[in-house]
């Protein structure tokens, strides 16, 4: 009865985590470039008293439960969404654009830009920086009139008078294992090992006007939410039942 205890606790615990990384993932079903969490669990061999030799055959294929192995990202490309916004990049196939702070670099799939006050172009949300291959911003002059970005990532400032000046290539690199990248939010993620460019060996295509949409598929999500709901509700509910059936075992013995 204890272990039953025990198991049930152990699964409502496992549904809570996985509740938490689905209603994340609900929360940021419009975020730009968000990409979904998935809760990974990993089932236990009962726990045998080595004393007692093998458990009896009833229990020999009992469970020994489950607990959260891990919560792993899905980096699958997100949907194109057109804006037309002429500061509006999406990345197209493998790789991140590389941003930074001023003290730490970033990776983010995120191409929602502005130019600040010193004719940078920066992320809208957090004012990190785009860098180009070189490390560097990518610095606008004051007399451009319009940008112009390639699917190579190319930036070409066009002035009044119809002149046109290359400004650098946007940084696209990609890590040595997508396990390496920290979700650090704002769709930014810290590199843990090795990157590599992607800007000679190309790969990738960057289409101005659009942004990438969050992966998160909002039905498939939900569906999700109400099944790890009800499991949790329905481990719960074995708590208690256990915990009744318990109380009333020690109240009969304890009349014997």
């Amino acid at each position: 009865m204890i272990y039953g205890l025990y198991l049930s606790a152990q699964g409502a615990q496992a549904q809570s985590s996985r509740l938490d990384v689905v209603a994340n993932n609900l929360a940021n079903a419009s975020t730009t470039a968000f990409k979904r969490d998935l809760a990974l669990f990993q089932a236990h061999a009962p726990e045998r008293n080595p004393a007692e030799g093998e458990p009896p055959e009833p229990l020999e294929h009992a469970t020994g439960g489950v607990s959260l192995a891990g919560v792993v990202t899905d980096f699958r490309d997100g949907p194109l969404v057109q804006t037309g916004g002429p500061l509006d990049i999406a990345l197209r196939g493998p790789g991140f654009f590389v941003v930074s702070d001023g003290t730490q670099q970033f990776l983010t799939r995120n191409g929602q830009l502005v130019r600040d006050a010193s004719g940078r172009l920066v992320l809208q949300d957090t004012g990190h920086a785009l860098l180009n291959t070189a490390g560097l911003p990518i610095q606008v002059p004051e007399e451009a009139v319009r940008l112009e970005i390639v699917p190579d990532g190319t930036v070409v400032a066009v002035n009044s008078d119809g002149t046109r000046s290359e400004l650098g290539r946007i940084d696209v690199v990609m890590p040595k294992s997508l396990r390496e990248l920290k979700k650090v939010g704002n769709s930014l993620y810290r590199p843990t090992g090795q990157t590599v460019s992607l800007s000679q060996t190309g790969g990738f295509q960057i289409r101005q006007g659009f942004l990438e949409g969050s992966d998160v598929q909002p039905i498939r999500e939900m569906m999700e939410l109400i099944e790890a709901s009800r499991a949790f509700e329905a481990n719960l509910n074995l708590i208690r039942t256990q915990d009744e059936t318990l109380g009333q075992l020690l109240q009969s013995a304890g009349r014997v």
